[in-house]
């Protein structure tokens, strides 16, 4: 399942993963392919799914997310902005 995410969208995620709670806000910052090496604490790693690097809101720090575990906060899944309305006299 795509969301044609893009850098520097605004995401929530919906599964708890390190230290970051389901439900948290996180701006996406690099898009991860299956297979792409990456290098965490040192490590480095072959991913198995698509997915993206994570810059939480609440917290300093990057993280690794797969793509299915996040749900974007813009288009159809974003809140409706209210029009102010004027207040007759």
């Amino acid at each position: 399942m795509s969301h044609n995410f893009k850098i520097g969208d605004l995401a929530l995620t919906l599964v708890a993963l390190s230290d970051v709670e389901a439900g948290s806000v996180v701006e996406l910052v690099d898009h991860i392919e299956k297979g792409d090496l990456v290098i965490s604490e040192g490590i480095t790693r072959r991913t198995i799914e698509t997915g993206w690097v994570c810059k939480p809101a609440a917290k300093s720090g990057l993280l690794g997310y797969p793509e299915r575990y996040l749900m974007p906060l813009r288009g159809d899944f974003a809140p409706e902005r209210q029009k102010s309305q004027e207040v007759p006299a």
